[in-house]
Parts: C-alpha cells; structure tokens; sequence
C-alpha cells in the first residue's frame, strides 16, 4: 500500500526563498546606516535652531541700543547675527549654519525688538 504524498517544499522552492530573504536583509542593513545618519544630521539642525533661539531670546530682552551684532561658534554650529535700527525698533538677522553629512546648512532668522517699550 502506497502512502499519500504529503505537500512540501523542494530544494528550488528552498533557494528562492533563502536569495528573497537574504535581499531582504541586505536592503535592511543598507537602510539602517542611512537612518542613523539622518537621525544624526536632526539632531545637529535641532542644536543649530535651539542656539538660535536662545541668542535671539536673549538679545530680546536687552535694552534696543544696546543689541549689536556678533557672532559665536560651538559644537559645530556657527551663528552670526547683525542689527539694524530705526526710530522704532531695532531689527536682528541671524544665521545659524550646522555641519551636515552632506554639507553645511545656513538657516536665517529674524526678530524685531521695539525701542519703546511701555
């Protein structure tokens, strides 16, 4: 008496799907390593901005003529900002440029401080 063949998988079935999933896998590692390198280049403009805004908060709360210009360096993250004034107010550009992967990345700025404060 002869038994019933019971479905299974051959040898070719085996290879194709070992080649699929080693594809697969391939594609993930290449994958991660750019993630982590994005990830890396927002963390770097997360700084960049974060420094710009604590300049501008604290040339914010300065009296108007006292604002000038200036700049800084730090940790990869250059800012330089200029003043100019009118009878009204005084007027701040910042840039804040960041070390990329792939370069450097300036961001611009701006905030207007009035001269007369009640």
């Amino acid at each position: 008496m002869l038994l019933p063949m019971r479905p299974a998988f051959t040898i070719v079935e085996m290879m194709v799907a070992i080649v699929v999933f080693t594809i697969g896998l391939i594609a993930l590692a290449a994958t991660s390593g750019l993630v982590a390198a994005h990830v890396g280049d927002g963390g770097r403009l997360t700084a960049s901005a974060h420094a710009a805004r604590t300049i501008l908060d604290s040339l914010g709360s300065q009296r108007c003529e006292a604002i000038v210009g200036g700049s800084t360096a730090r940790d990869g993250i250059d800012v330089e900002w200029s003043v100019s004034r009118d009878s009204a107010a005084a007027q701040i550009e910042l840039m804040a440029g960041a070390v990329l992967r792939r370069g450097t990345r300036r961001d611009a700025y701006r905030l207007v401080v009035p001269c007369v404060r009640e």
